[in-house]
Formats: structure tokens, C-alpha cells, sequence
């Protein structure tokens, strides 16, 4: 229920794009609690990308690693 993505890139133009837009839906199919992008940039907000606090990303994150 946690995902952290890290070095993306992309041969063809826009592919990283497509890719995280299909991991979204992949992971929301899951029910998914937390995509760690792990930086925010211009091209992940475009995506609906937003930077939360520690404090709420621990508590995501707990909630995502949880057993049971």
C-alpha cells in the first residue's frame, strides 16, 4: 500500500509522464495510501504532485506499512 518512485526517466517525450499517470491508477486499483515521488518538481505538480509535512507523511506512511 506504499509506493516510492525514484529515477524516473523517459527514451520517448512525455512516456514519464504517462507512466506515473498509470502507476496513480494502478495504485488507487489498490488501494494505495502513499506514492512517494520522493522530490516535488514543476513536472510532478503539474501531475497533482503536493509536498505534505514529516508529521503526515509518517502518519501515511504508517498507515500504508501496517500488517493485517
Amino acid at each position: 500500500r506504499f509506493f516510492a518512485g525514484e529515477s524516473m526517466f523517459h527514451s520517448v517525450t512525455d512516456a514519464s509522464k504517462v507512466a506515473v499517470v498509470a502507476t496513480v491508477e494502478w495504485l488507487r486499483d489498490a488501494d494505495a495510501e502513499l506514492f512517494d515521488v520522493q522530490w516535488s518538481t514543476s513536472h510532478l505538480a503539474s501531475l497533482g504532485v503536493v509536498e505534505i509535512a514529516r508529521e503526515e507523511y509518517l502518519r501515511r506512511l504508517a498507515l500504508a506499512t501496517r500488517r493485517g
